[in-house]
């Protein structure tokens, strides 16, 4: 099984370089390139998720503070 994968990710490295061309033309090509490229969409939904989490944390640790201190 480990030579399979270490044959798979050595195959498979030279997809791994970074994507090549210029794509800060205009605004609105540089947003399409945000969202049609898989690992910027990856980004920026794995920022939503860390930011809505930490959110309730945090509206959780108010509420928290709030009882605590008598306070409603």
């Amino acid at each position: 099984m480990i030579r399979t994968t270490v044959a798979l990710v050595a195959l498979w490295s030279s997809a791994a370089s970074a994507h090549d061309g210029e794509h800060h033309g205009s605004l609105l090509a540089t947003l399409m390139h945000l969202v049609s490229q898989p690992d910027h969409v990856a980004m920026i939904a794995a920022a939503a998720i860390l930011g809505g989490v930490g959110a309730m944390l945090m509206r959780r640790r108010a509420r928290a503070g709030r009882r605590m201190f008598g306070k409603q």
